[in-house]
C-alpha cells in the first residue's frame, strides 16, 4: 500500500491498509517480543463476515429506503494480496471493510448516514504480482468492474458514492482516482476517492510518532500491517514465523518491505483510529461544502 497526504499518507504506505474493526474493545493477547502472550485491552472487536453490516445484509426495499432517504455509500476497494510468508491473502480485504465500518460509525455520529456497498476485491497486484496468491485484474477490467458497480448504485437512487481503497499498488491507486472522475463525468453523480479529498477540518487527528530505530522502509507486511492484522485477528498472524523474519527493504525474496518481526512495538490500533477519524472528518467537510 502506498499514499495519502503527509503523514496520513506514509502510514498509509506503511501499512499498506487502513481500519480495524466494529470498534468495541475487548481483551485479546499481544504477544511478548519472546512469542509468548501478554493481555491487552486496547484492540478491535471484529467479525470475519465481510459482508456484515453491508448492502449484501439488506432487502431490496431497505437498499430502495436506503437511497430514498439521501445515505451516502461507503465503497470498499481492495484486493487478494500476498502478504508475507507470516501471514495469509487477507489483510487488504478486511483492512477495506473494516475502515468502511469505523468511517460509517464515525458519520453516523456526526449525523451523516451512509451504507457500505459490498467489498471489491479484485484489483491490481503490480508490486506483488510475482508471488503466487496475488490475483490481479488488467487496468481496463478492473475500471469497468467499477464503473459497472457504480452505475448500478445510481440506478438504484445513490448520488454521492466514495471510492476507499486501502490498497496501494501505484497502478491500482491511480485506477481509483481515474475510474473516480471518469464516473462523476459519465454517471452524473459525485464519485469520490477519499484520497483525493483535500479540504480543510478541525481536530485533525494526531498519529504516533515513529519510534528511534524503527525500520525502513516500512510498506508491506512489515511491523506496522502486522501490529494492525494482529490487532484484528491475532490467529491470522504466524507470530512464532514473524519473529524470525529479518527486515528486507524490497519485497523480495519473502514478499514483505519491512521488519515484520517487530510487529510488537507497534500501535496498529491507534493509528488506524486515526486514520479512519480523519477519513470521516474529510467526508463530513466535503459533504459541507458550497
Amino acid at each position: 500500500m502506498f499514499k495519502k497526504k503527509s503523514a496520513l499518507f506514509c502510514i498509509l504506505i506503511a501499512l499498506c491498509v487502513a481500519v480495524a474493526g466494529c470498534v468495541q474493545q475487548i481483551q485479546t493477547k499481544t504477544p511478548d517480543t519472546d512469542g509468548s502472550s501478554k493481555a491487552s485491552t486496547d484492540k478491535f472487536q471484529v467479525d470475519k463476515n465481510i459482508f456484515a453490516g453491508t448492502m449484501v445484509e439488506m432487502s431490496w426495499e431497505d437498499v430502495q429506503k436506503e437511497a430514498q432517504s439521501g445515505a451516502i455509500v461507503l465503497f470498499p476497494i481492495s484486493v487478494v494480496e500476498e502478504h508475507g510468508p507470516h501471514m495469509d491473502l487477507s489483510p487488504d480485504i478486511y483492512l477495506a471493510y473494516e475502515s468502511c465500518i469505523l468511517i460509517k460509525n464515525s458519520l453516523e455520529e456526526k449525523g451523516v448516514h451512509a451504507v457500505i456497498a459490498p467489498p471489491d476485491y479484485w484489483g491490481i497486484n503490480v508490486s506483488t504480482g510475482a508471488f503466487p496468491g496475488s490475483f490481479t485484474l488488467k487496468p481496463d477490467t478492473f475500471k469497468a468492474v467499477l464503473r459497472d458497480s457504480t452505475e448500478c448504485l445510481k440506478k438504484w437512487g445513490f448520488t454521492k458514492i466514495f471510492y476507499v481503497s486501502m490498497h496501494g499498488d501505484p497502478i491500482h491507486r491511480n485506477l481509483v482516482t481515474t475510474s473516480a472522475k471518469e464516473n462523476t463525468e459519465a454517471l452524473g453523480i459525485d464519485v469520490v476517492d477519499v484520497d483525493t479529498i483535500h479540504l480543510p477540518i478541525q481536530n485533525r487527528p494526531t498519529f504516533p510518532t515513529a519510534r528511534d530505530g524503527k525500520f525502513s522502509p516500512e510498506r508491506h507486511a512489515g511491523a506496522d500491517e502486522t501490529s494492525l492484522i494482529f490487532a484484528m485477528f491475532p490467529d491470522k498472524v504466524d507470530v512464532a514465523y514473524a519473529k524470525k523474519l529479518k527486515p528486507q527493504s524490497g519485497f523480495s525474496p519473502l514478499g514483505y518491505m519491512g521488519d515484520p518481526a517487530n510487529f510488537d512495538l507497534e500501535d496498529g490500533t491507534t493509528v488506524m483510529k486515526a486514520i479512519t477519524e480523519t477519513y470521516a472528518l474529510e467526508i463530513e467537510a466535503y459533504l459541507k461544502k458550497p
